[in-house]
């Protein structure tokens, strides 16, 4: 069997034995086909149910190893001789999981954005000096002492200040996994402790050359390594840069990147560690070096992002945690002493890093709350610690009672930090506390009677959007009185970048890097100089995960005191359905309108623009009013609109009558709101020959369906709100009629093919739900009325 064993190394054998005869796990290839298959399984279902525990991927994974590995299920004699065999049959298991190491630092290193730091360079190289300084300060003032009665450590002075420095480095790698797993990527901490990773990197990456130089045997070796390290940079730098960046240039538009230069690129990260290896550095430097001299933007890297990334983080990394795993025994640990003085060390060295982050957060005029959040999220460990303890160990630096301590240590704080990470920190965007100053409070019925700057933020995804939009823009009656300005965000998925982006177009790499960006801010410029008044456009690129856009375009909101964001809806155009965008829009879509803090319109724009004629454009609006907050929002934007001469316009106001004994305070300030406004609609509109009003009693829900469908005209854009005061059109009573909730009861009725075959835009209005009062808060009804007021 021993003999079968050495000549049959890739499967069992030409004799079609098979398992009738033989053990196929008595064979290196079936049995590493196994395990792969054991681990990979192990992880998956590990993260799936540590995931609602606020767990995240690196955490199950690892476990994943431990419990494969000797400390678990190892203890099994018949498991560790099967599925754990010789350590000499581990040599291409090993290797293989370290290729997957390499892959997986490039891909970060693809994503980074070095000019992140200049953005938020400010406070972060505070925080980052902090985290980096003060804790081997705190080490050596208080615990330096017993560390010297700690067995199991052999380096001299230089290594343990790198010791002490890396059980509290902040690695950029480590936090761009949590924050993504957390989704915490584009708020304000989440970019603040990204940056501050990145510094903490930058002072890691200088630390560790002059710890690895002046380590070698003799000088000579030494010099010899920093200058080839020097040679690597400058042939990254000035060879294969310039080389990719004349790839994308060429790329022709809309083309993908040539198969050829991915697997050359893929390729090229086997060269960079093998160069950097034999040249006396780690073998993970040349694929960092070559990640980070990837050109910015969307083509080469996102298709290298795209083509790699889910089977390395899928398939390769787990292989690699079970050999940490299988590495890690806790019968190893015997010295108990030595043990509790370890575990004093780490306890201290954290909360000086806490201490630390927290006062440097605080003097950059963060909370006291998110500062410590702060230093929760800059305290999490991940896999460069895990490479770095594991050389330690390869080196024989620590013992394996250290190597074990430091992991399991790592695994339990990691644990930890991040549910209380969110539990803690509660995405709502700057929304504490400044949301209850009245300054804060936008809609549009909140703005001074057309005596401002009208602003409104446009998100648009493709181009297809942009002439409704621009339509929209025009319709909302720029004036001199009352100019418009327009931050149109032009979204971009979030592929081959780690750090989000929000910057203005003028931008020069934005220019460079994204023509539909270039394409749509043109068309918007065309616009402007042709409107009928004064329409600033002011254009910027959002580069983010689709499941945090709407923190960033809400911060963009409240920076820039905007009461109203258009977003456009996920099925406005074929082009998006095909792109399978289609999901992951319509998530954005609810999310802003969640914690949008003003009013959210949903554009329905179903392909059929105006062909736009500044000097000769007319434009037919219908508004159907019921009640509330968001219906009232409807009808102060439609007032703006109906200004505009050349905008005509079609009221249908619904008197729901319910019959009820007694009416809460609640409805009745409702009530009271909505009467004041439409009060105030018709006076201001008294004799206007484009307005025709109408009122319509109804006594339900099919009754109001019933009125709308026969309320069809020649229109091009209908507006209404998405939530109703009216109990009987409350969006949680209705949900089983309505293919898009995002849309309300009635909104999703005029968006269908139902109502004028749908071929009329649609804008569904919904008010800040911060700014939620009354019987739509309550969830009551609308009060009953017997009045048909007529309007002339």
């Amino acid at each position: 069997m021993e003999a079968m064993r050495n000549d049959s190394v890739c499967s069992l054998g030409s004799g079609s034995k098979a398992i009738w005869h033989v053990n196929p796990l008595d064979f290196p290839f079936p049995l590493m086909m196994v395990q792969i298959i054991v681990i990979v399984l192990t992880s998956q279902v590990l993260y799936i149910c540590m995931r609602p525990l606020g767990q995240h991927k690196f955490v199950s994974h690892l476990l994943a190893g431990i419990i494969l590995g000797p400390c678990v299920m190892g203890n099994n004699a018949k498991y560790r001789r099967i599925f754990l065999g010789e350590e000499a049959n581990m040599g291409l298991f090993d290797t293989i999981s370290k290729i997957g190491v390499v892959y997986s630092l490039f891909l970060v290193s693809v994503k980074f954005d070095v000019s992140m730091l200049r953005r938020t360079a400010k406070n972060a190289w505070k925080i980052s000096l902090a985290s980096f300084i003060f804790p081997p300060i705190v080490f050596f003032a208080t615990v330096y002492p017993i560390f010297s009665k700690v067995s199991g450590f052999t380096g001299g002075f230089m290594l343990l200040v790198l010791f002490v420095g890396t059980l509290t480095f902040s690695f950029f790698p480590v936090i761009v996994q949590v924050l993504e797993e957390l989704n915490l990527m584009t708020s304000e901490l989440g970019q603040l402790a990204l940056s501050s990773s990145m510094f903490s990197d930058a002072m890691q990456w200088v630390f560790s050359v002059i710890t690895l130089v002046t380590m070698k045997k003799d000088a000579v070796e030494g010099i010899g390594t920093l200058f080839s390290l020097l040679a690597l940079l400058a042939f990254s730098i000035f060879v294969l840069r310039p080389l990719m960046k004349l790839i994308t240039k060429r790329l022709p538009e809309g083309k993908e990147v040539d198969q050829n230069f991915v697997i050359a690129v893929q390729l090229g990260v086997l060269v960079m560690a093998f160069v950097s290896d034999i040249i006396g550095m780690r073998h993970t430097s040349g694929p960092i070096i070559l990640g980070l001299v990837m050109p910015y933007g969307q083509e080469l890297g996102a298709t290298i992002v795209a083509r790699t990334e889910t089977l390395v983080t899928e398939f390769f990394m787990p292989l690699y945690f079970f050999r940490i795993g299988s590495g890690i025994d806790v019968t190893s640990i015997s010295d108990w002493k030595s043990f509790a003085k370890l575990e004093t060390i780490i306890v201290v060295s954290y909360a000086a890093k806490f201490m630390g982050v927290s006062v440097a957060g605080m003097f950059a005029k963060l909370s006291f709350k998110n500062s410590l959040v702060l230093s929760m999220v800059m305290s999490i460990k991940g896999l460069v610690d895990l490479i770095a303890y594991t050389r330690w160990r390869d080196m024989q630096i620590i013992d394996k009672q250290l190597y074990t301590q430091l992991v399991l240590s790592m695994v339990g704080i990691t644990m930890l930090l991040t549910p209380l990470i969110r539990f803690f920190y509660v995405l709502k965007i700057r929304r504490g506390s400044s949301m209850s100053d009245p300054q804060f409070r936008l809609n549009i019925q909140s703005l001074p009677p057309r005596n401002e700057i009208f602003r409104i933020l446009c998100c648009v995804h493709n181009e297809e959007s942009v002439p409704n939009i621009i339509n929209l823009l025009e319709v909302s009656n720029p004036t001199e009185a009352s100019p418009i300005t327009a931050y149109v965000v032009h979204a971009v998925e979030f592929i081959g970048r780690s750090a989000p982006l929000l910057v203005p177009y003028k931008h020069h790499k934005i220019r460079r890097s994204y023509s539909l960006t270039n394409k749509m801010v043109q068309a918007f410029k065309n616009y402007s100089k042709s409107s009928r008044g004064p329409v600033m456009i002011r254009p910027y690129t959002m580069v983010a995960p689709y499941k945090s856009m709407h923190e960033t375009i809400s911060r963009l909101a409240l920076d820039k005191f905007v009461p109203l964001i258009i977003i456009p809806f996920h099925e406005n155009h074929q082009s998006l359905v095909l792109s399978n965008m289609t999901g992951a829009i319509r998530q954005f879509n609810y999310n802003v309108q969640a914690y949008a803090p003003c009013t959210v319109g949903i554009l329905v724009d179903r392909g059929f623009p105006l062909q736009m004629n500044i000097h000769n454009f007319t434009y037919s609006v219908v508004v159907f009013f019921i009640g509330g907050p968001d219906d009232r929002e409807a009808l102060a934007y439609a007032s703006r609109m109906l200004d505009n001469p050349n905008v005509e316009m079609t009221v249908f106001r619904f008197i729901v009558r319910v019959i009820e004994t007694e009416t809460k305070l609640d409805e009745e300030i409702e009530f009271s709101l909505d009467e004041s406004l439409i009060d105030e609609f018709k006076l201001g509109n008294l004799g206007n020959e484009r307005l025709n009003w109408n009122e319509i009693e109804v006594e339900n829900a099919v009754q109001v369906m019933t009125a709308i469908t026969k309320s069809q005209g020649q229109y091009d854009l209908a507006m209404v709100g998405r939530r109703h005061a009216d109990v009987s059109l409350k969006d949680e009573e209705m949900v089983d009629f309505m293919q898009n909730p995002e849309l309300g009861v009635i909104g999703d009725m005029l968006a269908s093919a139902d109502f004028c075959n749908g071929r009329v835009n649609v804008l569904v209005m919904q008010e800040s739900r911060e700014l939620r009062i009354g019987a739509f808060r309550s969830g009551g009804s609308g009060r009953n009325s017997d009045s048909k007021s007529g309007f002339n």
